[in-house]
């Protein structure tokens, strides 16, 4: 959909939109917009249907961020448990730069000893 054109049909590219403003600036959400945001309120007691106005959505969302962004790397390093580089990964989130050269060090170390073997 265009920018300031209501009535065109979303391009197949375009992602669906996760909400609109009516003509009074209240917030609807759309089904992505439900699916994509219930759950990451609801850990904060947020429902979506006490979210009215955009000022509401951007509230909300600076409530969840830093608790998303822990999930999200939370994530991220238990996936990389296995991997060479998580030491580096864990070092560089934790963001001590001693710790990141320290790991940095053994992980080129492993790295080579790789190549060797």
């Amino acid at each position: 959909m265009k920018d300031g054109d209501e009535t065109s049909i979303p391009d197949e590219d375009e992602p669906e939109p996760l909400y609109h403003l009516d003509e009074n600036g209240r917030l609807i959400w759309t089904d992505e917009g439900r699916h994509a945001y219930q759950r990451r309120f609801a850990r904060f007691g947020i429902r979506l249907e006490a979210i009215e106005t955009f000022e509401d959505y951007r509230t909300a969302m600076r409530l969840s961020a830093c608790v998303f962004m822990e999930d999200t790397l939370r994530q991220l390093a238990e996936r990389a448990a296995d991997k060479p580089w998580h030491e580096l990964l864990v070092a560089a989130l934790t963001g001590d730069p001693a710790s990141v050269e320290r790991a940095q060090r053994r992980y080129e170390t492993r790295q080579k000893l790789s190549l060797i073997l």
